[in-house]
């Protein structure tokens, strides 16, 4: 009986040991192979840019468990939950929550899932939105990166490529024809912006390509250089490459990111092709020697955007979505790893400065070039945080889908689990903007200190921002010796400032018509500007903020002056079917529910449109054409219900003189005093003042919030989110923790 016993005994042992031995055997396989393939995968992935407490921690602790719904999973569940109960998390993930790992390792794996069904979508039809050549690029793209359809997109390439050559010696030969983008676009085997996907192609597919090498078919791909060169050696030039001239634009800042990386690009992919290394450009020198130029400029160019400021455009809903692909195209493709990085850390901060300043992915604080309605830059953002029931997917470029660039931890917590924050913040950060010389051969110079900041207020229940700036700064013009703006056009074009309110259930605006608008959309309240026919708006009105109180005036027109033009009515727009409007003493009191908002009219009545959504400033005799509006915003944490914000605002000191409005939001806060702005005698402008000081427009730092800082100039920026507290060093392209 004990023999029998003892036998069994032996027996089990031997299973379990079996059973134990058998799993650490497949285990320690499946971790080498899993390295072997994660390792290569990061190589393409990241190109050596470490995002820190991200894809690679938290994906590589994620990935290393058993693979799920398998049949290892299933036999060996018991051994799997003792190893994950015991085995440490690596050290960057121990802070963690659940909640926070789940947030960024489930947004990480949705991304990359959306952005293969975005490609699969796009080859379901035999071109993409909006057809022609740059449609035809973006398929052609998404087919290659696929490796699908091959040698229909390669045809293509071909046709479109050898057609733009062939058609651009005939126009060369031409007199009068000059090589600029404006001339040669409709001809391109891209279309101009889509230039950006076109030199994407060629980068990825080319027959020495460290990605995916030769897709591309040879014939295509020497087309397909033939091409670019005829662009590069045209418009490239060593000189514009200067370290003096890292925050000069070639136009605008969407054009100059559209060209000037692609000139790089296309620099790095011909300096050793033998059919091209030796051809002169324009300027008299090689491909070799344009490289080397624009690799020192883009070595530095991320660094300089850190220290001064990250956008000219900031928040445009009509040019931010050519500008960022180009970002990423530099971080994908570049040959040199120090550039890569860099960009990668770049993109990093600037996805960490939209998390803080958005709700729900719709950008607040103040914008340039911007209005309100359907943004397409937030369905590209949609394709990296995977938000559910939001559409996502670029509409003029395919290079977010076909890139594996992951957001940061950062920026995903921020929206996901940091957002809303207990306590009330202010966020500050330096813009770019102020002119340093006037244009000149279609290139801008621009100060690094630029008198510019974007801020905002944010609660648990709203963000309200705005634009602080000068707007009697001035400089010569050298033709007619008079003043003359010092922002540039692109900074001072249709600036948006307003209040976004906070509900998690909200979705993105679409579109401004009441009649399409659906009921859960983003409530909010800003400054709307009637755009007369043929112009856009320019310099039309200038803001004030202090936390929660947000001055704005309508500049009077001198458009060759200190003045606005193209600007019309400024209206105020109470964008909503959730915003409650009530009609107080000269105020119009407004809320969703759990935010509140008082709007003043200062000089006068106002008068509603159809859709009692659009208050308009009377006009006439003795009403001043330079509107000034005061709002005041609150929520339920701050007062214990509407009606109580309505009594306070009411109740709060309120001085209003013809050139000065002095207010303060309560008994016990700030005391704000703001001054008239006349374009006629800008020299006479004051400044706002904070309880009797003069507001700072060139502070000492870059970056100011609680999530986000540095000091202005430093190529250090400190990132302090829930368990995340790290220091990004662009001068050493090192993320430490």
């Amino acid at each position: 009986m004990n023999k029998t016993t003892n036998n069994k005994k032996l027996i089990l042992i031997i299973l379990l040991a079996f059973y134990v031995l058998s799993y650490a055997g497949l285990r320690l396989g499946k971790m080498l192979v899993y390295r072997v393939s994660w390792n290569n995968k990061i190589n393409y992935e990241t190109k050596t840019h470490d995002t820190s407490v991200s894809s690679r921690d938290i994906s590589s602790w994620n990935d290393e468990a058993p693979l799920n719904n398998s049949m290892f999973t299933f036999v060996f569940k018991p051994l799997i939950a003792l190893e994950l109960a015991v085995r440490p998390k690596p050290k960057p993930l121990a802070n963690y929550t659940p909640k926070q790992l789940s947030a960024i390792i489930d947004t990480h794996k949705a991304s990359l899932s959306l952005r293969q069904k975005a490609r699969e979508k796009v080859l379901t039809k035999k071109t993409s939105w909006p057809g022609g050549a740059w449609g035809d690029t973006m398929w052609e793209l998404c087919a290659l990166y696929q490796n699908e359809k091959i040698d229909l997109a390669n045809q293509r390439l071909l046709d479109r490529s050898q057609n733009f050559t062939e058609t651009i010696s005939n126009l060369n030969s031409e007199k009068g024809f000059v090589f600029l983008p404006e001339n040669y676009g409709k001809y391109s085997p891209w279309a101009y912006f889509a230039i950006t996907d076109y030199v994407r192609i060629l980068s990825l597919f080319n027959s020495k390509s460290t990605h995916f090498p030769g897709r591309l078919k040879p014939a295509t791909e020497k087309a397909m250089k033939e091409a670019l060169w005829l662009v590069v050696k045209e418009m490239s030039r060593v000189k514009d490459a200067s370290l003096d001239n890292l925050l000069v634009l070639y136009g605008t800042e969407n054009h100059d990111l559209t060209l000037r990386p692609v000139y790089y690009l296309v620099a790095g992919l011909l300096k050793n092709d033998p059919e091209f290394k030796e051809r002169k450009y324009n300027d008299g020198y090689t491909a070799l020697e344009h490289y080397d130029a624009y690799n020192r400029f883009f070595q530095e160019w991320p660094v300089q955007r850190i220290k001064s400021g990250l956008w000219f455009e900031v928040g445009s809903d009509t040019y931010q979505k050519y500008s960022w692909p180009s970002l990423f195209n530099m971080q994908d493709l570049s040959l040199d790893p120090l550039v890569r990085k860099r960009f990668g850390m770049l993109m990093d901060i600037a996805f960490i400065e939209e998390s803080q300043i958005s709700v729900n992915g719709r950008r607040g604080g103040g914008r340039s070039r911007a209005g309100y309605g359907k943004n397409s830059f937030e369905t590209y953002k949609n394709l990296l945080y995977a938000p559910e029931g939001l559409y996502a997917g670029s509409s003029h470029s395919k290079v977010i889908e076909t890139s594996s660039y992951q957001l940061p931890a950062a920026a995903i917590l921020l929206r996901k689990t940091e957002l809303p924050a207990p306590e009330p913040f202010v966020i500050e950060n330096r813009i770019l903007g102020e002119l340093k010389s006037l244009k000149k051969d279609n290139f801008t110079a621009y100060t690094s200190d630029s008198a510019l900041i974007n801020y905002a207020y944010r609660t648990a229940h709203f963000i309200m921002g705005c634009t602080l700036q000068n707007p009697a700064l001035s400089m010569t013009s050298p033709d007619s010796g008079k003043a003359i703006k010092k922002y540039s056009g692109i900074s001072r074009q249709n600036r948006w400032y307003g209040i976004l309110f906070d509900d998690p259930d909200a979705r993105q605006a679409l579109i401004p018509s009441l009649s399409k608008r659906s009921d859960d959309e983003i409530c909010a309240i800003f400054p709307e500007i009637e755009i007369p026919k043929g112009g856009r708006p320019q310099h039309p009105h200038w803001s004030f903020q202090h936390e929660n109180v947000l001055f704005i005036q309508r500049i009077d027109d001198q458009p060759k002056g200190m003045g606005s033009y193209h600007t019309n009515t400024v209206s105020m727009r109470f964008h909503g079917k959730k915003l409650k409007k009530i009609e107080r003493d000269g105020w119009i009191f407004a809320s969703n529910g759990k935010a509140y908002a008082a709007v003043k009219f200062i000089n006068g009545g106002y008068t509603w449109d159809e859709s009692g959504e659009l208050a308009s400033p009377l006009s006439g005799p003795g009403i001043a054409s330079s509107t000034r509006y005061l709002i005041q915003s609150g929520d339920k944490d701050s007062h214990d219900s509407f009606e109580a914000f309505q009594t306070v605002v009411l109740a709060n000191p309120l001085t209003i003189e013809n050139d000065r409005i002095v207010y303060q939001s309560s008994p016990n806060s700030d005391l704000l005093e703001c001054f008239l702005y006349d374009p006629h005698a800008h020299k006479d402008f004051k400044l706002p003042k904070i309880n009797g000081q003069v507001i700072n427009l060139r502070p000492s730092w870059t970056f100011k919030s609680p999530y986000l800082n540095n000091k202005f100039e430093d190529d250090q920026v400190k990132v302090s989110i829930g368990p995340i507290h790290q220091t990004y060093d662009f001068r050493k392209a090192q993320i430490t923790h």
